[in-house]
C-alpha cells in the first residue's frame, strides 16, 4: 500500500483529529516501516502524538484510531507516542525525512532488556522509547530497575517514586535459565525436576492506567498481567506480584526454580493503597476501593470497600453516588 498522497494525507489526518480530541493533525505522520525480509512489502505506519486533556485509554485509543483508518480505506499500524516524539522543523512542522532514523533508534530501545538508572532524577528521554508505551507528561523518579520494558504500558500524566523496582518475566526472560543452572550446579538432581514448557505461557503484561501515582520504594513482579486503572494512588513500600515461587523441589534451592506462571491482578480505578501493603496474585480491587496500611491481600476487594488487615479481610463499605 502507498501511503496517501499530500492532499489526501492532510485530508485523513484533519478527518482523525476532528474525530479524536486526544490527536492533532499537526502532530501526526504517515511512515512506512521497512519490510523484514525481501518478499514483504513496508508496512504502512501512522505516527500520533497524544495530546490530550483528558484521561483516556491508550491501547483503547489505539484500536479506535486503527478502525477509523481502516473506515477511511487507510488501514496501517497506528503508533501512539508522548507528545514532543516526532522531529519538528524550526517552522514547527513534522521533518518527514528524519521519522526514519528516530522510529529506528526507538525499536533498537525496545530491545533493552534492562534499564538500571542509579541517578537522583528522572528517567531520561532516551529511556522512555524502551515502553511498549510512555504516555505524555508521565515520569519515573530515579533510581531505578526496571527489566523487559517493552512489556510495560505507562499511560499519561502517570508518576512513580524513587528507588523501585519491576521485575518483568515474559518468556524470554528465561531460555531455560532455570533448568541450564539446576544442571550446572546440581546435575545429581537437576533430572529430577521437569523444565520443560516452563518458561511458556507467559505474556507479562503490566499496564499503568492515566494519571496513577506509584509511592517510592515499589515492587512489582509480572509473568502474567497486572493492571493499574486510572488516578489509583499508593504510599510508599508497595508490593505487587501476580506469581509466587514453587517449593515442590525441596532438594533444590528456590533461585533455581522457576516462579508459577501466575493469575492476573487488576486494581480498579482510583483505588487507594496505603503505606507498606502487599498485592497478591489473582486478586481484583474494585473501583474506589481503598487499602488500609500494611495490609496483605489475598482476595478480592470489591469497589467502595475498604480493606485492612494481614490476611486483609473488608472492614466496611461506601456509599458509592447514586448516579454511578
Amino acid at each position: 500500500m502507498n501511503l496517501p498522497g499530500r492532499k489526501h494525507n492532510d485530508q485523513s489526518l484533519q478527518a482523525l483529529a476532528g474525530r479524536f480530541p486526544a490527536l492533532q493533525a499537526a502532530k501526526m505522520a504517515w511512515f512506512h516501516e521497512p519490510a523484514q525480509t525481501a518478499d514483504q512489502a513496508p508496512t504502512p505506519v501512522l505516527l500520533a502524538e497524544f495530546h490530550g486533556e483528558r484521561v483516556d485509554d491508550v491501547r483503547t485509543l489505539r484500536t479506535d484510531v486503527s478502525a477509523a483508518l481502516a473506515e477511511l480505506g487507510l488501514p496501517a499500524e497506528v503508533e501512539l507516542v508522548r507528545a514532543g516524539w516526532l522531529p519538528l522543523g524550526g517552522d514547527g512542522q513534522v521533518v518527514v525525512t528524519e521519522i526514519a532514523a528516530r522510529h529506528a533508534a526507538a525499536l533498537e530501545a525496545k530491545k533493552r532488556t534492562l534499564i538500571e538508572d542509579g541517578s537522583f532524577a528522572t528517567l531520561p528521554e532516551s529511556a522512555k522509547d524502551s515502553f511498549r508505551y510512555f504516555g505524555t507528561m508521565s515520569k519515573i523518579r530515579t533510581p531505578c530497575e526496571i527489566t523487559y520494558p517493552e512489556c510495560i504500558t505507562v499511560g499519561n500524566w502517570v508518576s512513580f517514586g524513587r528507588y523501585g523496582k519491576i521485575v518483568m518475566l515474559p518468556e524470554k526472560a528465561f531460555g531455560g535459565a532455570c533448568g541450564k543452572l539446576a544442571r550446572q550446579h546440581y546435575p545429581e538432581l537437576a533430572h529430577t525436576f521437569d523444565f520443560t514448557d516452563w518458561d511458556k505461557d507467559r505474556p507479562a503484561d503490566l499496564y499503568f492506567g492515566d494519571g496513577t501515582t506509584i509511592g517510592d520504594r515499589y515492587f512489582i513482579i509480572c509473568t502474567q498481567s497486572i493492571e493499574f486503572g486510572k488516578h489509583v494512588m499508593t504510599a510508599s513500600d508497595l508490593f505487587v506480584s501476580d506469581c509466587h515461587h514453587i517449593f515442590e523441589k525441596v532438594e533444590l534451592p528456590p533461585v533455581l526454580l522457576p516462579p508459577t506462571k501466575g493469575r492476573p491482578v487488576s486494581i480498579g480505578d482510583h483505588v487507594w493503597i496505603g503505606i507498606r501493603c502487599s498485592i497478591l496474585e489473582g486478586v481484583t480491587i474494585g473501583r474506589h476501593a481503598v487499602v488500609a496500611a500494611h495490609s496483605v491481600i489475598k482476595d478480592d476487594v470489591p469497589p467502595y470497600a475498604l480493606a485492612a488487615g494481614t490476611p486483609a479481610k473488608i472492614r466496611r463499605y461506601f456509599a458509592p453516588p447514586s448516579n454511578t
